[in-house]
């Protein structure tokens, strides 16, 4: 009965030393618990708070206040946008007529010469584009400078010449619509076109680079 004592009495003094000895030599004061048990809290309301003002941003982003800020960078072209595009398209324009006019006038020299007969339906052809893009070329001048009449003689002289171009272009598609066998006039508006064309070329690099800027003035 003694030894029956003896270990109920050392079992009453190691079972409360069981759980101290569990968590090794952490403190348990009531203080510590309180604040660890409302460590979690905190870093929920953060995370809570976190997440309802990225919701409030990306609500934000969504808006049409964000929508409004976005679109600044892609703004629509506005109308004066617009037309200052228009006023550069001019110098743009200008390669149609110039490469089809003098390559009508090239191909009717072969037909001249007798090896190109086959060829007056393509003089005919770039007759026709020649002659459009020589009024898209002139109405976009218009459009470069405005109605506007004043300039110098160089200035002038473009304006009025790249009119008569578009003028003598129609001509010559009426001309071209109806072939006749002599094609006399024909030629010699496409001769008279090809020189024209040539000129309006010069009087345009005087505008653009300036006086002599082939650098003529030695001859």
């Amino acid at each position: 009965m003694k030894a029956v004592h003896f270990l109920i009495l050392v079992c009453a003094v190691i079972l409360p030393l069981g759980p101290v000895y569990a968590h090794g030599d952490e403190a348990h004061d009531p203080a510590t618990n309180a604040a660890a048990s409302s460590e979690p809290s905190q870093e929920a309301t953060g995370m809570s708070g976190m997440q309802s003002a990225s919701g409030q941003s990306a609500e934000a982003g969504h808006g049409s206040d964000g929508h409004d800020d976005a679109s600044g960078g892609h703004e629509s072209v506005s109308e004066g946008d617009f037309v200052t595009v228009l006023k550069k398209l001019h110098p743009a324009t200008i390669h149609f007529p110039i490469a089809l006019f003098l390559l009508a006038a090239l191909a009717e020299l072969f037909v001249m010469a007798g090896r190109g007969a086959a060829a007056e339906p393509a003089v005919r052809v770039l007759i026709y584009g020649g002659a459009g893009g020589a009024v898209v070329a002139a109405l976009f001048g218009w459009i470069h400078t405005g109605l506007w009449f004043g300039g110098d003689t160089v200035m002038h002289l473009h304006r009025w010449n790249g009119m008569l171009i578009a003028a003598l272009g129609l001509a010559l598609a009426a001309l071209a619509y109806r072939p006749r066998k002599d094609r006399v006039l024909l030629r010699t508006g496409l001769f008279a076109m090809a020189a024209l064309i040539l000129l309006q070329g010069f009087l345009g690099g005087e505008l653009a680079h300036g006086p002599d800027h082939l650098g003529l003035s030695w001859i």
